[in-house]
């Protein structure tokens, strides 16, 4: 039948695979534990991951706040992922630390492009954030390319904002979400094969205050979570069935999506 050549086998790729939470909850260093990290730095906090995790390759490409030096830092992310991709190396993972900060020099690079003064709003009708959604994708597309031919794995951290969320049929609800322009913020969630939430666990506690009332309180255990499915208060998902809720450990979020594939064959 001439149909069967339509026929193909399934292909265990790397995940792509973007983690996201507040600052200082370990998001940095859940990605820097992924093998043989190659690290593009936006977010000058990658010393105090140096000290725990050795085996690893940085390119610094920290925002320093001029439009004509953070478009040179855009174009030097550009060259990093194709030396990455031309030459022979033994790195396994790829990292991007972090998307927002690639944001604004993806904003800087827009502005000096087009002669912008005040920022990419200039442009008018939201011609700005298009051509920073472009850019941000060309990114993508370099993380794609280094997955498919040397089978690195991408991994892109991103701090979280709030954001109301409108609805016709429900009231307006707050939730945690990517840091982004909400275009570029779409873009990042239709990549990932997976967007983590990074948090850490609370307890409610309960205290009797008399006459038949209680008061109810939020207490961190300190210990770190991560989420994996989307609910109301939280932006997030995946394409493994993971459990809604694991530990914040590289290890056991590989293991689950090994354990997961392995179920599916």
């Amino acid at each position: 039948m001439t149909l069967e050549k339509y026929k193909r086998k399934a292909v265990e790729r790397p995940p792509k695979t973007t983690i996201e939470g507040e600052a200082g909850v370990g998001k940095s260093f859940f990605a820097c534990s992924a093998p043989k990290p190659f690290v593009i730095n936006t977010d000058d906090g990658i010393d105090e991951i140096l000290l725990r995790v050795p085996d690893i390759m940085v390119a610094d490409a920290v925002p320093v706040g001029d439009n004509e030096a953070n478009a040179k830092l855009y174009d030097s992310i550009i060259e990093t992922l194709t030396e990455l991709a031309k030459e022979k190396h033994d790195r396994k993972s790829i990292i991007i630390d972090s998307l927002d900060k690639l944001e604004t020099l993806a904003h800087a690079k827009v502005c000096v492009e087009h002669k912008l003064e005040n920022g990419i709003e200039d442009l008018g009708y939201g011609k700005g954030f298009t051509y920073a959604r472009a850019k941000i994708q060309r990114v993508l597309a370099g993380l794609n390319y280094l997955r498919d031919t040397k089978d690195m794995e991408p991994i892109c951290v991103c701090h979280t904002q709030i954001r109301t969320i409108n609805k016709p049929t429900l009231e307006p609800y707050d939730v945690f979400t990517l840091k982004l322009h909400k275009a570029a913020s779409a873009d990042i969630m239709e990549w990932s094969d997976a967007v983590l939430f990074m948090t850490f666990k609370m307890i409610i506690q309960k205290k009797d205050t008399g006459f038949g009332r209680k008061d109810s309180r939020a207490i961190n255990t300190g210990e770190r979570i991560i989420l994996t499915s989307g609910s109301q208060g939280v932006d997030c998902k995946n394409r493994f069935g993971l459990p809604s809720e694991i530990t914040a450990e590289y290890s056991e979020y590989h293991n689950l999506i090994n354990e997961s594939r392995k179920a599916a064959q």
